[in-house]
């Protein structure tokens, strides 16, 4: 019979133990926004055949199109994405990521240009130009940091919207480094 040390055993204790004390924000979850309740911190999410209420943590940040705003400046017909889990047959929303001028998108670096504020996006056929706003929130692998931290290579995910100028312009970009 093989005997485990104890100190193995108390490590092993204490492993599973962090792993079920921490909250799992496992699933990203898309949809419309159907209605807002401030009171109760709710946001109510159109489904297809019945819709869902996610209670946003106290922490819960939310932004709408690039910017951090407060849970009452969403509106019906926001498109949404959130971090969810269910909990005690309740669905729980660490984040709410919402749309109602901007879009989004995923892809890598191919140029950062600081003085003209310009992010180049490498394309499968041709790559794509974006202005960066002067107001820009910019986080790296979940930290804020300034537009002139990413590098060439770098995987983004941006929030962007056309300009008058008919020019794709950033509010916000999230970006990780291998």
């Amino acid at each position: 019979m093989v005997r485990l040390p104890n100190c193995c055993a108390g490590v092993l204790a204490v492993a599973l133990l962090l792993c079920l004390s921490k909250p799992v924000w496992a699933d990203e979850t898309k949809g419309t926004v159907r209605a807002v309740n401030v009171e109760k911190h709710e946001l109510v999410v159109k489904g297809v055949a019945s819709d869902t209420t996610y209670h946003l943590t106290k922490e819960a940040w939310v932004i709408l199109d690039g910017r951090r705003v407060k849970l009452q400046d969403l509106k019906e017909g926001d498109k949404v994405t959130m971090n969810t889990r269910k909990e005690n047959n309740q669905y729980i929303a660490a984040g709410v990521r919402a749309f109602r001028i901007a879009t989004s998108t995923t892809g890598t670096i191919s140029t950062v240009n600081t003085t003209n504020n310009v992010l180049v996006l490498k394309g499968t056929v041709k790559d794509t130009t974006y202005i960066v706003d002067k107001n820009v929130a910019v986080y790296m692998n979940g930290k804020q940091c300034n537009f002139s931290d990413l590098r060439p290579d770098d995987s983004v995910d941006i929030t962007y919207f056309r300009n008058e100028g008919d020019q794709l312009a950033i509010t916000e970009i999230r970006a990780s480094r291998k």
